[in-house]
């Protein structure tokens, strides 16, 4: 992921409006190809189309064809499409472009006959036809993804038990600032707290009871987030007002802070964003 929108513009022939096109990079829609100097060479835009993930604009540099770059960009925006649970990735192109239409189909991608187009499709072919252009001429391909077998909508939550149901949730709610989105009491002997992990389909669950005791935790045992920048690292470290505590595998010092819950139980704080 590269997010140097002057060098985009600057080395690759971009249609996009740059204000579209920095909207899309913020949304980590476009991938980009670079030398080692961080010259780009190649680039891809994605988004959604009618619940779809779709391929808006594509470009690899003649001087750097013909060396896997461009369906090494198509590859990664198919495992971002299949990430967010989408069944498969379209595009369009040109009849008169001789080397997209082979280049397409050696990567997975058919050519869409008009039964199959969706409404957008449809809506570009009146457009064109429209405006006299030749709609002969543009070709809607697609390419189908392997389905996970929980059809891309996962969600998860994570349980554990506490002796100190009070205390965690204000380390957890107060301290990291995690969200309350549910509670319950004396169900089957239990109370419990539910807290959502922002930006994910994920969230804590931690429940009290007498029928059996807390777990004991471990020193590998470890919450990892990562909170994106230093500085939320230093403002969540401040609000919790612990003091930090060394690793036995000193990789989570190198990359992080960790800190003890109430109950003795890791949690790294990581100062960026998920590679």
């Amino acid at each position: 992921m590269f997010s140097g929108l002057g060098l985009i513009e600057e080395a690759l022939d971009v249609s996009f409006p740059p204000e579209d096109l920095r909207m899309l990079i913020g949304l980590r829609q476009v991938w980009v190809a670079c030398e080692t100097d961080d010259v780009p060479v190649g680039m891809v835009i994605a988004s959604f189309r009618e619940g779809s993930a779709h391929i808006e604009e594509m470009d690899v540099l003649p001087a750097h064809g013909r060396r896997g770059l461009g369906t090494l960009l198509l590859d990664r925006v198919c495992v971002w499409a299949q990430a967010q649970g989408h069944s498969a990735v379209t595009l369009s192109t040109f009849r008169d472009v001789p080397w997209n239409g082979p280049f397409y189909s050696k990567n997975g991608f058919r050519a869409l006959p008009p039964s199959e187009w969706t409404s957008t499709m449809r809506a570009i072919r009146e457009k064109e036809a429209q405006h006299g252009l030749r709609v002969e001429a543009r070709v809607f391909m697609r390419r189908e993804l392997e389905q996970h077998p929980l059809g891309g909508r996962l969600q998860v939550r994570v349980a554990r038990q506490t002796g100190r149901l009070d205390e965690i949730v204000t380390f957890y709610r107060e301290g990291l600032g995690l969200a309350q989105i549910d509670h319950f009491t004396d169900h089957a002997g239990y109370d419990g707290v539910m807290l959502m992990l922002p930006g994910t389909c994920t969230h804590l669950e931690f429940t009290a009871t007498e029928q059996s005791s807390p777990p004991m935790p471990h020193v590998e045992d470890l919450l990892v987030l990562y909170v994106g920048d230093q500085r939320t690292v230093d403002e969540l470290v401040a609000r919790l007002a612990v003091a930090p505590i060394t690793r036995e595998n000193p990789y989570w010092d190198q990359v992080g802070v960790t800190v003890g819950d109430p109950d003795g139980f890791r949690v790294v704080l990581v100062g960026k964003s998920w590679p």
